[in-house]
This record gives structure tokens, C-alpha cells and sequence, in this order.
């Protein structure tokens, strides 16, 4: 219906129906720039304002325009903030005014955050579900998930976006002992056919945690160290891909390229602006590195380092994990608290004010209208 709405000759609505304007491009090119909260209101008004809010091309359009991107980072209760406003506002109190309670319509018990891509999120339950949830729309979908699904041996996860067959993809690998041998499995689960298939590798069994999702691949770092117990230097070090339309791995960069002669502890990856970055755990601190031009090694440009043990900072910044740079240049860490990191003046401010369930791997996601569900989109 909606794809009707679009592309027939339009006449002006007199009454029952849209607004009296003749062009549905024109009404699309004004609701795309629109917050989804407003939109979400306007679907009520009738049946044809319904079809055109949940038609692809106005979903596409908002989605390419929305710039509205926001944090999930508490899971108890669940609560996100506009990313945009931890870039101006120096007070706590004032930055939780920008704090929204977001409603996850159904419950799968303890979770992970596997990721987002367009306005999803894609959460993994203790009961061997998956959910992925718009929480701009409050709609959400589960998923059935195959019988060698483990919860307790998951050890890597990711969620993302297949332009070559226009689905999204669930990526989890667990590990066993098969033949004697650790190997990984790899569980491919697609939304709109709620399809799945497995695969084993044996070459990827350091993989661990959140994928980050840039260029259509996935990304984590895999570390080997020499004890099982990982608390000794890193050996071996590099950033791994998944490509999701090809499914398959590659080496992206060894860490050496980055660390040179530094110990390196650990090691994680994030987004910068759409571009990957890379933090190091190293004696002297965190350095932070971002890839300017993705895959050439020649633009990694090193964009803050965090001097852990300064008498400055809070001792729990030993153990912070980075999120994102924000755009006047402040680093947002998780570090038992949301807090805030100036490499200029060498300062930091707790961003809640109040203690919070911070989740493990607080995400990022953009607002938009994009739909779990095959037929809405």
C-alpha cells in the first residue's frame, strides 16, 4: 500500500487523511527530518499515515539523515543518553536531564549487549534467545536459536548489517573440546529467515566479547598470552575481521604495527566517527589509536594516551575500558562509573552523578524507525 501511496498521481487530501500537501516526496523529505519519538505519534493518526511512517523509503531516508545517536548504558533499570549532549554540558545534574528510561518489551534475564547496526540492538539472553530491539520503537523480536547453543561458553558475539542479501546478522562463537583440539564454533543466525547455520575454526579461539561493527565486518582483537590465567604481557596480538557477506575471517593488523616496543597488556577496539580506533593497555597508560582510512595501515593516527597510575586520577582507571571519542575531544570511559576523560587539561568528571548498573559493553545506536520485523520493512 505504502509503495502505492508513493508513486501514484497525488491528489490534495481533503479531510480524513494526510495533510493538504500534494507531493508524498515533499511530506517524506519533511517527516524523514523528524525526531522518531514525533513519528511514532503520527503513525495513530490514521491508516495511510501508518503505511507511509512504516514505508522503506521514508525509513531509509530518516535513517541516512538521523544523526541522533544515543548510549545504552545501563541494562538495570535500562537507560540511554544523547551522545550529543556529554559534548556541552559540564554539570551532572544537568547531563541527567538527557538520560531516557528505554523499555525492552520483553524479558530474557541476564544479558549481553551483542551489538547495533541502524537503529537495532541486538541483546543475548541466559534462556538461549536472542533479542533484536529497536529502543526508539520499543519493538522488538526474538529468535530461535539452534541446540548447540551454550550460554555459559559463548565467548565472542557480534551484530551487523549483509548489503548483498539486505538482512542482518546474528554472529556468535562459542568454544569446546572436540578430538582433543579447543575449537571454535561459529553460529550464523540471519533475522528476516531466522535461519542459521555453524561452522568450526580452530584458528580463532582468542576472540573475546563485543564485535565492532565497521564496513560491513565485525572486529575484535585476539591476544595470546603465556599463562592460561591472562595476567601475564600479551604475546601475540592483532585485530581480527569478519566479513558478514563473506562470513569469513582474516587478519586485519597485527598490534605490533601500533605497540613498537611497549608491553602490551591488552587491547581493545571501538568507533571514532564512523572510523575504527584501538586502545592499548600498556605500562604507561591507555593510547588510543584511530584508523583514518579503513584497511591502510599508513593512516592509523594515535589520537590521545590516558595515563592510568597519574596521582590525578581515580585508581579505577587502571581498569577502564574507552567507549567513543566525542567531537570536542573528551574520551568516554567505562570504568565502574560513566565518566569523562579531557587529554588537554588532564582532567576527568563523572558523568551520572549516581551509582548505576553500567552494562559491561555499553552501546551505541541511532535512532530510527527501522523495524525487527521483516514485513515492516
Amino acid at each position: 500500500m505504502a509503495e502505492g501511496l508513493r508513486h501514484q498521481n497525488k491528489q490534495p487530501v481533503i479531510s480524513g487523511g494526510r495533510p493538504h500537501i500534494e507531493s508524498d516526496d515533499l511530506l517524506i523529505d519533511i517527516l524523514s527530518r523528524l525526531p522518531v519519538k514525533t513519528l511514532v505519534r503520527f503513525r495513530c493518526v490514521c491508516k495511510s499515515w501508518r503505511a507511509l511512517i512504516s514505508d522503506s523509503h521514508l525509513v531509509t531516508t530518516h535513517l541516512r539523515r538521523s544523526n541522533r545517536r544515543r548510549l545504552l548504558f545501563s541494562l538495570a533499570p535500562y537507560q540511554s543518553i544523547d551522545i550529543r549532549a556529554l559534548n556541552d554540558v559540564v554539570c551532572h545534574h544537568l547531563i541527567s536531564k538527557h538520560f531516557r528510561p528505554v523499555v525492552l518489551p520483553v524479558y530474557i534475564g541476564a544479558l549481553k549487549i551483542v551489538g547495533s547496526c541502524n537503529g537495532l540492538v541486538c541483546l543475548l539472553g541466559n534462556s538461549e534467545l536472542i533479542v533484536v530491539w529497536n529502543p526508539s520503537t520499543r519493538h522488538a523480536r526474538l529468535l530461535t536459536v539452534p541446540n548447540e547453543f551454550r550460554f555459559g561458553s559463548i565467548r565472542f558475539y557480534g551484530f551487523g548489517y549483509d548489503s548483498t542479501i539486505d538482512d542482518y546478522k546474528v554472529v556468535v562463537g562459542h568454544t569446546s573440546m572436540k578430538n582433543g583440539t579447543r575449537t571454535t564454533t561459529v553460529v550464523i543466525v540471519q533475522l528476516k529467515t531466522e535461519s542459521w547455520r555453524t561452522f568450526d575454526c580452530v584458528d580463532y579461539v582468542h576472540l573475546l566479547g563485543q564485535g565492532c561493527l565497521v564496513n560491513g565486518a565485525l572486529h575484535w582483537v585476539e591476544m595470546a598470552w603465556k599463562e592460561v590465567l591472562m595476567i601475564q604481557p600479551v604475546l601475540h596480538a592483532r585485530i581480527m575481521s569478519f566479513d558478514l557477506a563473506e562470513e569469513t575471517f582474516r587478519e586485519f593488523i597485527p598490534l605490533s604495527y601500533l605497540s613498537r616496543d611497549e608491553r602490551l597488556i591488552s587491547a581493545r577496539v571501538g568507533i571514532a566517527e564512523d572510523s575504527l580506533f584501538v586502545y592499548l593497555f600498556t605500562d604507561s597508560g591507555i593510547k588510543m589509536w584511530v584508523m583514518k582510512e579503513y584497511r591502510v595501515n599508513g593512516t592509523w593516527t594515535k589520537e590521545t594516551q590516558i595515563p592510568t597510575k597519574a596521582p590525578h586520577l581515580p585508581q579505577k582507571f587502571c581498569y577502564c575500558n574507552p567507549i567513543c571519542i566525542l567531537e570536542n575531544g573528551e574520551v568516554l570511559i567505562n570504568s565502574g562509573d560513566l565518566m569523562l576523560y579531557n587529554p588537554n587539561g588532564g582532567g576527568n568528571r563523572n558523568v551520572l552523578g549516581t551509582p548505576a548498573d553500567l552494562a559491561p559493553e555499553p552501546v551505541m545506536y541511532v535512532e530510527s524507525l527501522v523495524s525487527p520485523f521483516k514485513e515492516d520493512n
